[in-house]
This record gives structure tokens, C-alpha cells and sequence, in this order.
């Protein structure tokens, strides 16, 4: 099947009913899941096209209302609680500024027989992680039997201050778009033997304060319990490094990518890591007799939220199609793939057409990546010294709120030669010193970091590799800095070795500047009813910003 690539179609479709009562026509349809972007309000704020996208959409923005004091349930009450459930719809999604729709197949959900009476179901609209809009739990009342009902609407999320809720839907007068139900708001669920399964015909939609549709929905809704376990390396396992080389480009049969992987020798069996990169440390197991390694289908990986979906891989023949201008791999996937080991007894190697599948799912083709005649070779694990970062002063943008730094981590040596970028990290060095990143600054990390991984994307993007350019950029809030540097880390070889400091000084202040904008000493945050909280909450809170001179600074902060 066709993986996806960018959508391409307009906001304002002009759509019909087809033959499945649902779906609309002329629409987009994926059949891959997106990778999770920032929240939408975030990434109008900070992207470079973010006028572009803010006028696309700026039709279907919330307008302000009054506080009604809702809120979305982000726990819920104590009860039975079923977590990463595997998800089942059809839905439509939001992507930049265009829709699509969707065969959901294996996507994270839960449910929650909560101690109060009710059942609450998370995220029943499965493309709202793309838009990082979060996975709250809805309501539903029980009633005779089995029956459960969502009685809707309901508060979905806050997203820069603005509302959104969940409403039965409706097609319109035209069939062209989708309208509130003016007729019924209830959506009905069957919670049976631990499976929930929705039992009419109805469409649960995103709306904005106007009840104005703001194209996310979905329908035929199931989750059940997923019995599949990620697997585990033995313990005493012998492990080694290797380089995968694989073809990802259906045009081009004879152009590769590669990436490092771990290999786990135990016993006749052999465990492979690296094969997704939300799933980095997850592994798929292969058996090694005569001369050749074998690797079964349908292995799950785990739960990855970039996707929103449980992951496993398959294994199949590749083979090519054509749609248009376009080229695409598609699969015959297959009970298993055979990889003879080299002669030289350092690799083994499989040839095309065999292929592995990284996929949503392991019941349809619905395609994370494309592994396509993956090869093995083994490599040494030694000790190196990364080439110094490549940063200068064209590379920092000066904005308001936050600085963006953008600098390239070379993944070679000081010698040219290839590193493993799963040992590659780097520091940010704010004046002399490293930076560590704090979740108070940097809401999207769990935790301080100051090394940061080669490929380390946190979850509100504030540091973000781009896969076109291979740069790194961070949204930079401590901006009183005099000067700041990069330095790259590797770890190999049971050793560490560091690149040289690569300085930019502040392109936006003196040195007499940065001396009247201290350090910052501690950051903290308020409700509107001046109680300390943890972290900033949807809706409204007040950040508090104490520099190491005593000033104190206190801003509205919207999430």
C-alpha cells in the first residue's frame, strides 16, 4: 500500500457522500499513521510558514469565550483501569491545514470502569495526537446490560486557550461537510468481555467553541485488550555492533540508507534492536541454523506515541508501484525472510524483494517504514572523537520569547569515518558552562537533561532534528547569554571522547546587556487563583521567572 506523504489537499473540499455513508469524497487517504507534531497553537507560533498555515486555517480557530470553568478529564477517577489498548476506527484528521482520512488499525487507547459508576473511554479521537491536542477521558454513562453511552458534547482540550469538544456529528444539507447532530448527542458503546465496541453508526467530531467542525472525527470505534509483549534479550547475551544497510527509495533500487544497530547472541537465537526509532531499544528475535538467519513476521515492537499505535514488524516481498508521478514500495508480506551469512562469517545479508515492515498494526499494510533487502555488517565498537559541530551566527534567530539556535552534529570522526549515532550525543553550553535542560523551562522534556542524544526530539519540539537538512534547532528561552557553544560527545568503545566548543556569541545584546538580564535562579507557575502548580496546566496559568539578581519577572503563559 501507498505510504504516506504530504497531503495535498485544500481545507475547503468540496466533498460527497460515498457508498460507506461516511467518508467523503475527494479526500486524502492515508495509509500510514503521521508522526506527532507540537500542539497546533505552538507550531503557528513558531514556524517560519506559520502565516501560511495560520491563514489556511484561520477560519476554524475557536473564537475566546467566557471560562465555564470545564476542563478535560486528564485522570480519571480510580476504578479498573485498561491502558494502551489496541484501537480500531475510521477517522478523519487534521494535517497542515488539510484533511484526511484514515483505516485506523492498531492505534493506543484505554478505558477506565472507574469506582464512581461511570466508564470513561481515552482518546476516542485517534488523530488528535498529531496536533499533541492529548488523550483525555470521555465520560459514559451506563446503562441496561452491556450498553454504555457517551453523552456528548464534551470538553476535549484547551489548546492555546481555546475550547474544543466532542459532538455527534452529521452530514449537512449538501453532504459536504460534517454538522453537530441536531437531532441526538448520545453515542453508544458496548463494553463486553474486557472489549469496547461502538454500537451505532454515529460520528464523534472536533468542534471549536461555535460547534464549528474542525476536521478530526471518527467511527466504528473499537478497542480490545492487546495480549502481545515486546520481547527481551536473555540475560547473558553477547552483543555486537552492526551496521544495517537497507533501500528505502522505490525510484532507485540501488540507493541505500543505513543505520547502527545492536545485535544479542543467546544460544542459536538472535535478537536485533534499532529497528524503529520510538522503539529504539525494542528488538525483533531471529533464529541462526545452516548458515542463515531467519526472521518471522508479525514481531510487536511496543506502544509508540509518536504514532499514537502499537508497532510490530512484518515480513514480505517489496515490490514497486506507480500512481501518477509517484513510486511507492508495496509488500506480499510472508510468514518469514531468510538472510544467508557471508562466508567471511561478519554479516549476513537478505536480497530484494525480502524486506522488513515497519507497520501501525500487524493485520494491514500500514507503514511506519520501509526496511526494503536489509544487510548486516559488523563493526567495531571504538573509541573516536567526533568532528566539532558546525554552528555560526547566520544560525541563531532572534525572536521575542526565544532564541532558535540551529547547528549541524557531524556523524563522522575527526578522521572522516562513520560514528554510531546511537553514541552520539551533545551539549549546549550557556556562557561557560553546560546547559541542562529543565522540564519547568522546557515543558516537553520529563526530566534535566544536559547530554542530549544524537536523535532526541522532546515532546513539545522545542528540540527538533529535521531529516531534510539533518540540523539540529532549539527554541531557546534563556536568552542571557553572552555567549553560547555546542560540543559533541561519543561514547564508544567503553570510552568518552569530546569535539572542541563551537562559540556564537549573542547576536542580539552587548556584553552591558547580558549583564542587566541575569541567569535565571528558579521558574515557577500559578493558577489564576494564586496556588502553586507543578507544571503549566491547559487553559490559563502565571509563570514566575526569578533571576539569580533578585528581579523577578511574571508573565500569562496560554497552553
Amino acid at each position: 500500500m501507498k505510504k504516506f506523504t504530504f497531503l495535498s489537499l485544500a481545507v475547503a473540499m468540496a466533498a460527497t457522500m460515498s457508498a460507506s455513508g461516511m467518508m467523503q469524497g475527494n479526500v486524502t487517504r492515508l495509509q500510514g499513521p503521521m508522526k506527532k507534531q507540537c500542539s497546533l497553537h505552538e507550531r503557528i507560533s513558531k514556524s517560519a510558514e506559520g502565516d501560511v498555515l495560520q491563514a489556511k486555517i484561520a477560519g476554524k480557530r475557536a473564537v475566546r469565550t467566557a471560562d465555564t470553568g470545564e476542563s478535560p478529564v486528564s485522570n480519571p477517577p480510580a476504578g479498573t483501569v485498561f491502558e494502551n489498548m489496541y484501537v480500531t476506527s475510521q477517522a478523519y484528521g487534521l494535517g497542515w491545514g488539510d484533511i484526511y482520512y484514515e483505516d485506523v488499525d492498531g492505534g493506543l487507547g484505554g478505558v477506565d470502569v472507574a469506582n464512581d459508576g461511570f466508564v470513561y473511554v481515552q482518546g476516542p479521537l485517534s488523530q488528535a495526537y498529531v496536533w499533541g491536542l492529548g488523550k483525555p477521558w470521555i465520560k459514559c454513562e451506563k446503562q441496561t446490560g452491556d450498553t454504555i453511552v457517551m453523552h456528548l458534547p464534551q470538553v476535549y482540550c484547551i489548546d492555546g486557550g481555546d475550547p474544543y469538544y466532542l459532538y455527534r456529528m452529521a452530514f449537512d444539507e449538501e453532504n459536504s461537510t460534517f454538522v453537530t447532530d441536531s437531532v441526538n448527542q448520545d453515542v453508544k458503546f458496548v463494553w463486553k468481555d474486557n472489549t469496547l465496541t461502538q454500537a451505532d453508526d454515529a460520528v464523534i467530531g472536533l468542534c471549536d467553541a461555535t460547534a464549528s467542525w474542525f476536521y478530526m472525527a471518527d467511527w466504528n470505534i473499537s478497542y480490545k485488550v492487546n495480549t502481545d509483549v515486546p520481547l527481551t534479550v536473555p540475560e547473558g547475551a553477547t552483543k555486537s555492533l552492526y551496521k544495517m544497510t537497507f533501500n528505502n527509495e522505490p525510484k532507485d533500487l540501488t540507493a541505500t540508507s543505513s543505520t547502527m544497530v545492536n545485535a544479542f547472541a543467546a544460544g542459536s537465537d538472535l535478537y536485533i534492536d534499532h529497528m524503529e526509532d520510538g522503539l529504539a531499544d525494542a528488538v525483533i528475535k531471529c533464529s541462526v541454523s545452516n548458515g542463515k538467519v531467519t526472521v518471522p513476521t508479525r514481531q510487536y515492537l511496543g506502544a509508540d506515541e509518536n504514532y499514537n499505535s502499537h508497532v510490530y514488524v512484518l515480513t514480505g516481498d517489496a515490490f514497486v508501484q506507480t500512481q501518477g508521478e509517484s513510486s511507492y514500495f508495496n509488500y506480499e508480506v510472508k510468514p518469514s525472510i531468510e538472510m544467508p551469512i557471508s562466508e567471511s562469517g561478519n554479516g549476513f545479508a537478505a536480497a530484494y524483494p525480502a524486506s522488513f515492515i515497519v507497520n501501525a498494526g500487524p493485520n494491514s499494510l500500514y507503514i511506519i517504514a520501509d526496511i526494503v533487502a536489509p544487510s548486516f555488517e559488523q563493526m567495531e565498537d571504538n573509541p573516536m572523537t567526533p568532528a566539532d559541530p558546525e554552528f555560526t551566527s547566520d544560525d541563531i534567530r532572534v525572536s521575542t520569547n526565544f532564541h532558535v539556535l540551529k547547528f549541524l552534529i557531524p556523524t563522522v570522526d575527526v578522521e572522516g569515518k562513520e560514528l554510531n549515532i546511537n553514541n552520539l550525543y551533545y551539549n549546549i553550553y550557556y556562557n561557560d558552562a553546560p546547559y541542562q535542560f529543565t522540564p519547568e523551562l522546557f515543558i516537553g522534556f520529563t526530566e534535566p537533561m544536559t547530554d542530549l542524544p544524537y536523535s532526541f526530539v522532546d515532546s513539545y519540539y522545542d528540540v527538533y532534528l529535521s531529516s531534510s537538512t539533518g540540523k539540529h534547532s532549539i527554541y531557546f528561552y534563556d536568552m542571557g547569554y553572552s555567549k553560547v557553544g555546542v560540543q559533541s560527545i561519543y561514547r564508544g568503545g567503553g570510552e568518552e571522547h569530546r569535539s572542541n566548543v563551537v562559540w556564537v556569541n549573542n547576536p542580539a545584546t552587548s556584553i552591558a546587556d547580558v549583564a542587566a538580564s541575569p541567569a535565571v535562579k528558579s521558574v515557577d507557575y500559578f493558577n489564576l487563583a494564586g496556588q502553586r502548580i507543578n507544571e503549566p496546566a491547559a487553559g490559563v496559568c502565571i509563570k514566575r521567572v526569578v533571576y539569580a539578581d533578585g528581579t523577578i519577572q511574571a508573565e500569562k503563559v496560554v497552553k
